[in-house]
This record gives C-alpha cells, structure tokens and sequence, in this order.
C-alpha cells in the first residue's frame, strides 16, 4: 500500500534533533522509513485476512491519517479494522489515527492495553535489533536481495543463509559474521577491503564502506552514506559521512551530516552511572535510563577534525562544531563555533552550504524546505543571536 496519510504528533520536539525533514512518515525506523514499514505491514495484514476485513480496513485507512510516531503491528492494524468510518483512535490523550472528516455522532475508540510508539531518539538504537528482525522480510522485498555469491577473498562466520545481498552490491576482502543476526546489503552498496562486519546490520543503498571498517551490530546505515573507523549500534539516517577513523557507538546521525577526520565519542560515563541527556521539551537534562549513550546529531550538522564528544551528546541540526577538548553536551540548532565560544551560524551560509552538499549526492533543496528551515533558524536565534 503506497497511499498511507500521516499527520505529525503534537510535542515532535521529544524527538529533537531530529525535525521536519523525518515528519509525516520519513522517520527511518530500523532499515525503512515508518511509511514504508506501515505499507509493507498493511499490505501482509491485507493478505492474510478474510474480505471483510480487508475492506474495513482499506476503507478506514484510505479515509484517515496515521500517527507518524506509530509503529506498525499487526496488533495496530487489528485495531483500525475495528474502527468505523469517521471514528477516531486514541491510546490515552495520544490521538493514533485520525479521519479526514470526522464523525462527531461515533464516539473515539481507545486502544486496550500496550501501543508501539517512537517516544526517544535513543530507542532508534536501542529498539533497532527487534525492528530490523520484524522488517526482515520487508528488507528483502524492498531492497531485491539474494542468497549471496560471494567471492573467494571474503570470509563468512555464521550462516550465509543470514546474509542477504543486492546483484549489484560490491563486497571485497572482508568478514561478515552473522552469529549475533543477519546482515543485509543494498543496492549498489560498496564493501571496500579489509572491513568487519557483524550483524544485526542494514546497510541502504549507495553506501560506501570505506577499507578497513569495523562496525558491530546492531546498526543500520541510509542511503548514500561513507562509513569508516569503528562503529558500534550506531544509525545514520541517510546521506551522512564518517568517512575516517575514530569511534561513535550508541548514536543517532541525521541526514547530510558530516563528522571529520578522527572524531570521536564517549558512549559511557567514567563512574558507569546513567546517561543524562537534554531534553527539548523541558529545556534541560534529564536521565535517560541508559548506560551506554553517545550522539545524536540533527539534520545538516558538521563537525571538524579531532572533534571529541562527551557521553550523550545531543547537536542540533544546522550546527558546524569545531576546536579542540571536549565540546559541550548540548549545542543548540544552528551553532557555529566550539567549546565555549558560540555564534549563529548564518542562515543564507546555511543553505549555500546545504545545496552543495545535496548536489554532490544529486540531491537539492525545495523552497518549501529553505522556508521550513527559515523558520527553524528563526526560531533558534533568540538563543544564539
């Protein structure tokens, strides 16, 4: 099904920083975007139920919008066919779907017991293992992969049978261990020499895996990314580099991101103790009941050379982060600067830079976007300017 509606949820900012450009569907959950995972989940469901059913559902679905922090399941999509035509679905005071013209004569229905729903940047991590084993399937339908053939010169631990490769990917010299889950490898995906691989790992297409990687799972990579040092239970969004040495585990990178030359990441504090990390919403840090925490860094943001970031690092998206010693643990949106000097980075220098590096991957930026971002700028500046 490719013609699922979504409606941003109220409070996206628990989500920061990570905004407009993963709303209304484009939220990338394990290896696909939460639209594409709502499709391939609906069209499973449609499958495997009787005509009534499919047709109730069809008909609520096609007439509504979804929560765009909704997981699909097949427990939430039992729950729209019990919907009428019209009729709301609330979990609580968490509007789930709602119709395109309600019926205020049919009274909202409230889920009965436990929902999916994306709460925290950081459970883009820590949920990936369970999400990319529900999307297994899907990750094979929608990304044409086959039983590998592998050459000679790579080095297979575990079961083949748990690795699943586009025709057109490239893998060279390297190990692929699949004891801890499968690994899944795109179109047109590069596997360059030298690199380690352990599974739970997705690797979208276009990616480059520069030579000598070493990457445990469970982590996921976008399209068009270039990946390179040590990398553990990390996801990038898409279209986002780490290109050289340096570790980053326990992160989150947004898209059109770039990280320099032998940066690095704490993902755990000296005294082993919880993670504290901020938190948008309530303008201030709070802990995240996680011990192994490292970055998560929004939309268009850069970091130079050397850059070291503390545990739980949270940048905002249009930052450009340099200078030496550790930076701080919360760099508001648009920052330029590093360590205890900060400016705002300016806005029509933010988008010259935005359209070069969206060309490089044929990409380019829409009015609608630049006035979205406008906004966003606007918005931070009372706090930068």
């Amino acid at each position: 099904m490719s013609n699922l509606a979504f409606f941003t949820a109220t409070h996206w900012n628990e989500l920061f920083p990570f905004g407009h450009a993963h709303q209304s569907g484009l939220l990338r959950l394990g290896a696909l975007k939460l639209s594409e995972w709502w499709s391939r989940e609906a069209a499973r469901f449609l499958l495997h139920n009787e005509q009534a059913t499919k047709t109730n559902v069809l008909a609520v679905i096609q007439n509504g919008r979804l929560n765009d922090r909704w997981i699909p399941s097949a427990s939430a999509l039992n729950q729209l066919a019990e919907l009428q035509i019209g009729q709301a679905l609330y979990s609580g005071n968490t509007l789930l779907f709602e119709p395109h013209v309600s019926d205020d004569a049919i009274e909202p229905m409230n889920v009965e017991g436990e929902i999916e729903y994306v709460c925290h940047p950081t459970e883009m991590f820590t949920q990936l293992a369970n999400w990319l084993e529900r999307q297994h399937e899907f990750i094979i339908e929608a990304w044409e992969l086959e039983a590998p053939a592998l050459p000679a010169h790579v080095t297979i631990l575990g079961k083949a049978e748990d690795i699943c490769i586009h025709p057109s990917a490239v893998v060279n010299a390297s190990t692929l261990n699949t004891s801890a889950g499968p690994i899944f490898i795109g179109p047109g995906v590069e596997i360059q020499e030298g690199c380690h691989l352990r599974g739970p790992l997705a690797i979208g297409e276009g990616t480059i895996i520069k030579m000598g990687t070493r990457i445990y799972g469970p982590s996921a990579f976008g399209p068009e990314c270039r990946i390179g040092g040590e990398v553990s239970n990390c996801v990038f969004t898409g279209y986002s580099n780490k290109g050289h040495d340096g570790f980053l585990g326990n992160s989150v990178v947004g898209k059109w991101c770039n990280l320099g030359a032998d940066t690095n990441s704490s993902n755990l504090k000296s005294n082993y103790g919880p993670v504290r990390l901020w938190n948008e919403s309530k303008q201030d840090f709070t802990d995240s009941g996680l011990q192994f925490c490292g970055v998560l860094m929004g939309d268009h943001s850069k970091c130079g050379i050397n850059t070291m970031f503390n545990t739980g690092t949270v940048v905002g998206e249009g930052c450009n982060v340099f200078g030496g010693g550790f930076q701080p643990k919360h760099i508001p949106s648009f920052s330029w600067g590093g360590s205890d000097h900060w400016t705002l980075h300016e806005f029509n220098a933010f988008i010259r830079t935005a359209e070069r590096v969206m060309a490089r991957r044929g990409a380019e930026l829409t009015p609608e976007e630049i006035e979205l971002w406008r906004a966003q700028h606007a918005a931070s500046a009372p706090r930068l300017g």
